[in-house]
Order: structure tokens, then C-alpha cells, then sequence
């Protein structure tokens, strides 16, 4: 007899066991073909089905999956596993209404120790800096431009030199103060706090620099998205600075950096979208019919031009009706009757082409006598106002190759004034301060335009020392190399500053 109770094949009876008093009855398991019920002519077909649905099984076990028959306990399903989009994204901290958590009270003892103000500056920044890329989800984009922040405001960046091996004992022996110093990979050189150094510590001038001067032109600014990016990257460092007190006695510096941040991301957005609408179509007309930069740029009309949607120039009888229309809304009846005595005598002539900078000074909207003349004459041209700027050099540009003695007696530049004719619709854009790169023509009857735009900048458009600063390194002397053949003497220091006549500190 069966230990454990089971069937006993040859009386088809379960005996009792040590673990089994019960005596089960198990029928055997009997294939009935239901096929001898159908007609002759069916019984075929119905084969035919079974071994068809026979053929599939086998196919779907060859191919690794549960196939269920009648009397066999069914497979537990697999649990489907969520694909990573399915989970939510870790925030990286610069979301736009992210909100660094309260800080507990053994991280503000810790931070107290870390900021306190009897630290230097150089240590305290280079302490906020580490721990603030260490709480942020940093992507490649957002590294990149912090770097560039950092670069321009004078951080240096990349691994400290001389640091030591730094281990789990190191780090076992040292405070939370000390291990933020030994990780910095961005740093200030020390010599940037002595009382003597050439630097100041300026967070407004540093973000108006950076994001008007050096962002444009490490990056394409062409969208509101990307530009929005950008300032909110140096907006959300300003902002951890305020919130875990790093340097009080910076707060109103930094107050004025985040406001800076603001303006920046509403003129860098302006100036992308005047860079194909500027100098407006009143100025394009006066350059298509004096012989401007737009003379003769209008190719629609060309046979090789036929289906291709440009959008630069315009038709010379187009350009002479906007002119005339701006002409009659804006110009003083001396300046007309002057216009039209040269048109008779065929004199109108450009008298003056200046290339200069321009610095916006004043913003005249039309009035409501411009506005109207506009709309009961049903005019196609935008309606008019007027723009005041005065010349303006570029920080940034090459000067005047001068001697020492030329630059002493050279006499200080006029400071020029103009008023200049432009598009109500792109005045609303600008601002006062905003700075222009142009060609300015003046017009034998009194009036002056604007050329060509090359070049639009920020109305806190700055340029700093900085600038020069990036990609500067110390000056490095390689040693003299021995000598060419076994036979010379070795060249030595006091023989390679003789060939120059120099001295031995090279």
C-alpha cells in the first residue's frame, strides 16, 4: 500500500494513508468524438476543423505561448511591466513654479555654518554653487548655460587642482563645510578677495552683461520658448541664493538681477521678431526709391522667382505710394512744399550717409488726426509715428586706429540727434534704450531714414571686461630643447636670452 495515500492503479481506489483517511473516486478521463452525431456529410468537415485548430495550438506552442486544454490548470498571467514614460518624470528643479522645500532645522544649522558671513565670499559662492548643482536634475542644455554663467561671471570650472585623493575616511573626518569646498568643481580663485584685486562682486552688471551681450551670441535666440529658457536657468540660481541667505549683504544686487532676468526675456523675444520687420516699410520705401539698401531687391516679378514666396523688397510704385503717404501724414507743410519744388526740378538727392549706432531716446505714437487721416483715406499703409534717437558707439567694436598723440588731441565725437518716421505697430515694441546698429540717410528736403538694420541690442545692452577675460590663460615658456646633433652643446637659458637679448626670467 501506498505511505501517502494515493490511487492504486489496479482497483482505480485511493487507500488510506498516514496523511489520507478519505477515499477518493477518479474517474478516468474519457475523449468522446461528438463527431458520430452529425450527419455522414458533416463528419468530415468537422475533422477537418479539429485538425485545423490542432495545427494552430502546435503553432502557438512553437512560438513560447500557454496553449489551454480541456482538464489542465490554466498559466498565471504575467504582470505587463510599465514602460518608463508610463512613471512619472523627476522634476529637475527648474520647472516654472518649482519651489525649493523649507529648509528643516538641522539644515539651517548646517547652512548657518556654511554662509556664515565670517567665511569669505569667494568660499561662501563656491559652497552654494556645488550644493545648488547637486539639488538640481541638471540636463545637458541646463549645464551648458549654467557654465557659461559661471565662465562670464568670473567661476572658474573644472576639477580643483591639487585637491588629494578623496575617500569615505576623508570624508568621515571632515564637516558638511569642508566636504562642499573639496567637491567644488566650479571655484573663485582666492586671489579675488584681496583688497587690491580688480574684481567687484556685481550681480546686476554680471546677468545685463551676460544675457545681453554674450547669450545672442553664443546662441540663436529664434523662438519665446528657448529665450524663456535660458533666463530662467540664471532666474532659478538668483533665486536659491535669496532663499538659503548665502549673501545677505548682496540681496539688493540680486533683487536687481532677477528684475534684469525679467527684462531680458521680454526684449531678447522683441528684438528676434524686429530682426526681419525692422526698419519698417516706411524706411524700406525712402531706401527703395534713394538708392538704398533696398534698391532694386524686389525680385517677384523675375521669371526664376514664379511660385517662390519672398518676402524682402518691395515694387517701386509701391515704395513712392507709401513714401508719399507717410510724406502727407507726418511731414510739416515746409518740408512738403520742399519735396515737391525738388521732385519738379528733379534735385531730391541724398545729402549725408552716416554708419553708426543709434540709442532710441523717445517713442511718439500717431495722433489721433494721423489715425484718422489713415482710416477715412483708406490708405494700405500702416499708420506712422515718430522715433528720437542720438548716435551711440558700440562698446564692442574695433576702435579708431590711433596713435598716442592722435588719441590725446583727438577731439571728443558729436553726439548726433535724428528723428526718424516708423510704423506704429513697431514702435509698440520698443523701448527707450534700445541700441541699433544702422545706416542713416539724410534727404535733401529735410527728412532722414533709416538704411539697413545690421544689428538690435537690449536697452541695458552691456559689455564687460569680462568679454576678454574668457579663454585667457597664463602664460606658459617652454624650456629650450637640447641640441640638434650629439656633437653641439646643450643650449641653455643663458644662451637662448642672449640670442634675444633678454634676461633670465624670460
Amino acid at each position: 500500500m501506498d505511505q501517502d495515500g494515493l490511487t492504486n492503479p489496479a482497483t482505480n481506489k485511493t487507500e488510506s494513508g498516514p496523511l489520507h483517511n478519505v477515499d477518493i473516486n477518479v474517474a478516468p478521463h474519457v475523449e468522446r468524438d461528438l463527431s458520430v452525431l452529425l450527419p455522414s456529410g458533416e463528419r468530415q468537415v468537422a475533422r477537418d476543423v479539429e485538425s485545423q485548430h490542432d495545427g494552430l495550438n502546435d503553432e502557438e506552442d512553437q512560438d513560447g505561448s500557454v496553449s489551454v486544454t480541456a482538464g489542465a490548470q490554466k498559466a498565471p498571467k504575467k504582470k505587463k511591466k510599465k514602460s518608463k514614460g508610463q512613471k512619472g518624470a523627476k522634476p529637475t528643479g527648474f520647472e516654472e513654479y518649482y519651489v525649493d522645500a523649507p529648509l528643516t532645522p538641522e539644515e539651517f544649522e548646517e547652512e548657518k555654518a556654511l554662509y556664515d558671513e565670517s567665511r569669505t565670499f569667494s568660499e561662501r559662492i563656491e559652497t552654494a554653487i556645488q550644493r545648488y548643482k547637486a539639488k538640481r536634475n541638471m540636463k545637458s542644455e541646463h549645464s551648458d548655460i549654467f557654465d557659461k554663467y559661471m565662465v562670464f561671471g568670473g567661476i572658474d570650472s573644472g576639477p580643483k587642482m591639487f585637491s588629494g585623493g578623496l575617500d569615505t575616511k576623508t570624508f568621515e573626518s571632515k564637516t558638511a563645510a569642508e566636504i562642499a569646498i573639496m567637491t567644488a568643481t566650479n571655484f573663485v580663485n582666492s586671489d579675488k578677495d584681496d583688497d587690491d584685486a580688480d574684481f567687484v562682486v556685481d550681480f546686476d552688471g554680471c546677468v545685463k552683461g551676460f544675457l545681453s551681450s554674450r547669450l545672442p551670441w553664443a546662441y540663436e535666440l529664434l523662438t519665446e520658448k528657448q529665450i524663456a529658457f535660458y533666463t530662467s536657468v540664471v532666474r532659478n540660481f538668483l533665486n536659491y541664493l535669496l532663499h538659503h541667505d548665502v549673501c545677505p549683504e548682496y540681496k539688493d544686487q540680486i533683487n536687481a538681477a532677477r528684475v534684469s532676468c525679467d527684462r531680458a526675456e521680454k526684449e531678447l523675444w522683441v528684438i528676434a521678431q524686429l530682426s526681419d520687420q525692422m526698419p519698417g516699410d516706411f524706411n524700406k520705401a525712402c531706401s527703395t526709391i534713394f538708392g538704398g539698401f533696398y534698391e532694386s531687391s524686389y525680385t517677384q516679378d523675375q521669371t526664376w522667382a514664379q511660385g517662390v514666396e519672398l518676402h524682402f523688397g518691395m515694387r517701386p510704385e509701391t515704395a513712392r505710394k507709401m513714401f508719399k503717404t507717410g510724406l502727407a501724414a507726418q511731414g510739416t507743410d515746409e518740408t512738403i512744399e520742399q519735396f515737391q519744388r525738388q521732385e519738379s526740378e528733379q534735385s531730391v538727392h541724398v545729402t549725408s550717409t552716416l554708419t553708426t549706432g543709434l540709442e532710441v531716446t523717445e517713442i511718439i505714437f500717431a495722433d489721433a488726426e494721423i489715425r484718422a487721416l489713415y482710416d477715412d483715406q483708406k490708405m494700405g499703409s500702416k499708420c506712422l509715428g515718430r522715433m528720437k534717437a542720438r548716435t551711440w558707439d558700440n562698446p564692442a567694436a574695433a576702435g579708431e586706429d590711433l596713435t598716442e598723440e592722435e588719441e590725446a588731441t583727438a577731439a571728443p565725437k558729436e553726439i548726433k540727434t535724428y528723428e526718424f518716421w516708423v510704423e506704429d505697430s513697431l514702435l509698440q515694441k520698443l523701448c527707450v534704450g534700445m541700441k541699433f546698429e544702422t545706416t542713416v540717410r539724410q534727404l535733401s528736403f529735410g527728412i532722414s531714414y533709416l538704411d539697413a538694420i545690421t544689428a538690435t541690442y537690449c536697452s541695458f545692452y552691456q559689455v564687460l571686461p569680462n568679454e576678454k577675460y574668457l579663454g585667457w590663460r597664463e602664460h606658459e615658456y617652454l624650456p629650450p630643447r637640447g641640441p640638434m646633433h650629439p656633437d653641439m652643446p646643450p643650449i641653455t637659458w643663458d644662451m637662448y636670452n642672449e640670442d634675444l637679448g633678454g634676461d633670465d626670467e624670460g
